[in-house]
């Protein structure tokens, strides 16, 4: 919707002085997804996902030396 309908609605309506201005506005947010707290978060999250994948190999190890006992 956005690229069909406002950005050519912007190309056509804002002036020069009203981009500047949108980036100025624009360089001064910091992207909450590249914040210290979410790099944390992330960490947690592929720790987690690692200690699973461990777990389910050790798992199947078993598993797999289960059925190979005579």
């Amino acid at each position: 919707m956005e690229e069909r309908d406002f950005f050519p609605a912007a190309v056509k309506a804002l002036q020069p002085q009203d981009w500047a201005e949108i980036a100025l506005t624009l360089t001064d947010q910091k992207d909450p997804l590249f914040s210290e707290i979410a790099d944390e978060r992330f960490d947690a999250v592929r720790r987690h996902i690692l200690q699973l994948e461990q777990e389910a190999e050790a798992e199947r190890g078993l598993l797999h030396d289960a059925g190979n006992v005579h």
